[in-house]
């Protein structure tokens, strides 16, 4: 059955994410008049899906390539990762191309002032409203220059309905 190797990818790679944040929290001083304020970054991490949402809707390259830091990568099940900004800039055009649009909604976020990590739901589809995928991710988010951008990202599809 496909799902447990799916289990097991999401398991490991949430492990990974919580195992970087400890590391990165053991390795910070201690500053008690700087607190890092998990409810403001939620903010603005939905605002970074919004954009996502739009660089998606209206096509932007640019706007897209912009959300991600440039040593992201993306990791695809059953393929090679997507290593770079460039090369995510790449995959997206295909999506341009297929007129995809998206929408995600954060379910969990968890992390400090360097780096979060976010569980979520979304779906892709074709601009005409036919639905493509749903599911899950998770986001690693590092903060680049003050700004909040994708790091790690993976996607997890729904099992289609009678699999």
């Amino acid at each position: 059955m496909t799902l447990i190797p799916f289990s097991n990818k999401m398991t490991n790679l949430a492990l990974t994410a919580f195992l970087t944040l400890t590391l990165v929290n053991c390795n910070q001083p201690k500053n008690k008049t700087t607190q890092f304020d998990l409810e403001k970054a939620k903010s603005e991490i939905t605002s970074r899906l919004r954009a996502y949402e739009n660089a998606m809707a209206s096509g932007d390259k640019v706007a897209f390539g912009n959300l991600y830091a440039e040593d992201a990568e993306i990791f695809h099940d059953g393929s090679p990762s997507t290593v770079g900004r460039q090369n995510i800039i790449k995959v997206f055009e295909g999506w341009v191309r297929d007129s995809v649009t998206g929408s995600y909604a954060t379910t969990g976020l968890w992390g400090n002032k360097d780096l979060l990590v976010e569980q979520g739901t979304g779906y892709f589809a074709h601009a005409t409203g036919k639905w493509k995928a749903t599911g899950k991710y998770l986001l690693v988010w590092k903060k680049v220059d003050g700004e909040w951008k994708i790091f790690r990202d993976t996607w997890f599809a729904d099992p289609k309905v009678g699999e």
